[in-house]
């Protein structure tokens, strides 16, 4: 490639081009009220109740499981 390629003293000789940038205003949006503590609570609960009700019924079934099978366990 020649030295042409390469030459950029045109770029140095020209005026640096500005852009106007619009001015940029930070809109603040007003803050979210907290969740209470007692939904929270109350979700979790209802939770837990669900989770204990389907283990339950795990048992169950795995007796059964145990019952038809004739599986000797551990007392299960």
């Amino acid at each position: 490639m020649s030295d042409h390629a390469y030459d950029i003293s045109y770029l140095l000789d020209s005026d640096a081009a500005t852009a106007e940038v619009p001015v940029l205003h930070v809109a603040k949006a007003p803050p979210r009220p907290a969740r209470s503590p007692s939904h929270i609570a109350a979700a979790q609960a209802a939770l837990a109740l669900e989770l204990l009700q389907a283990a339950e019924a795990h048992e169950d079934w795995i007796r059964q499981y145990v019952r038809m099978y004739g599986i000797a366990g551990d007392g299960v």
